[in-house]
């Protein structure tokens, strides 16, 4: 039942299995929502009625509605704890070690990943990111790519997972381990109990948050990188599959910024006319940041940690994440 496979077990067992597996699910989201009701509480609830952060034409009686939700649309983040057994992380844990060791970085030549101010030129203008969409693609950290840009450096050659800053961009498409997560019913309970309709999956990374080596992850909006019309409705779900604490990379965030306009968007950049000819249309633009109007000039820092147990997972959007 967790991977959502089609089941023909007949008989009293089938149906003891059934309903037990039903109970637990159904105590696990009983729990989550008495648990999101005292954090509410703890952080000074909110108005008597709130609106849908994803579709503002929805309102909805605080005290009626699911706490989650109303956690959710007050603060613009949400942790569900024990979100997944350890059984499963270990699965998504030994899934991506797999895939780890049948890549070769001197064929797949990875990308270094970086999120400081040359993020700008090394994903705008990298052909290896931009096919990642519907890819499984390797990005190494600052300092293990090799000095010619070519496979890894001598001392992560027979280390190269501690090489690695992400894998993405299409786990969710390309491996069955990531899409069994990716598509269960759980998950997408959780994100219709958040507000969401017909949601769809379009980016899924593995994150290792390396000791020793890679740069800070600077404040940003994931909206910059998924960027929605007519309106936001960019959901990010976080899952830890290791302690996630202060001094190991936890998420930090800030509570309200999700109704903050979004300051920047990361667009694909026309390039500039060849000689004699036409400019724009070609397959391979560049992709750079362009300024929104309506941006706010608010600071980005003024966070709370979010820490979190393996298993636990942490819904956020506009947040500085």
């Amino acid at each position: 039942p967790r991977t959502g496979m089609s089941c023909r077990l007949t008989g009293l067992g089938a149906i003891a299995l059934a309903a037990i597996y039903c109970l637990r699910r159904r105590l696990i989201e009983r729990n989550a929502r008495a648990r999101a009701a005292r954090a509410f509480a703890a952080l000074g609830g909110g108005p008597a009625r709130l609106s849908s952060w994803v579709d503002k034409r929805v309102e909805y009686a605080t005290a009626e509605a699911d706490p989650r939700r109303a956690f959710f649309d007050a603060h613009g983040f949400f942790v569900a704890r024990s979100f997944c057994a350890a059984s499963e992380c270990q699965a998504l844990i030994a899934r991506m070690a797999g895939l780890v060791e049948q890549w070769d970085p001197e064929v797949d030549n990875a990308a270094v990943f970086r999120t400081d101010a040359k993020q700008e030129k090394a994903q705008g203008s990298s052909d290896y990111f931009l096919d990642s969409a519907d890819r499984i693609h390797f990005f190494t950290e600052v300092g293990a790519a090799a000095a010619d840009g070519v496979g890894l450096r001598p001392s992560y050659r027979s280390r190269k997972a501690e090489a690695l800053n992400k894998v993405g961009h299409a786990l969710h498409l390309r491996d069955a381990v990531f899409r069994g997560y990716s598509n269960s019913a759980k998950l997408r309970e959780l994100v219709g109990a958040l507000g969401w309709v017909s949601p769809v999956v379009p980016q899924s990374m593995y994150i290792f948050k390396q000791a020793g080596i890679g740069g800070e992850v600077t404040s940003h909006q994931d909206s910059t990188f998924l960027f929605t019309t007519p309106r936001q409705t960019c959901l990010g779900l976080w899952l830890a599959l290791e302690d996630a604490t202060l001094t190991n990379g936890c998420l930090w965030v800030r509570p309200g910024s999700h109704h903050e306009p979004v300051r920047r968007a990361f667009v694909r950049q026309p390039q500039p006319p060849a000689a004699g000819g036409a400019a724009g249309g070609a397959a391979t633009a560049a992709m750079g940041f362009e300024q929104q109007p309506e941006a706010e000039p608010v600071a980005w820092e003024g966070a709370l940690p979010r820490s979190a147990a393996p298993g636990g997972l942490l819904g956020g959007l506009l947040a500085a994440l």
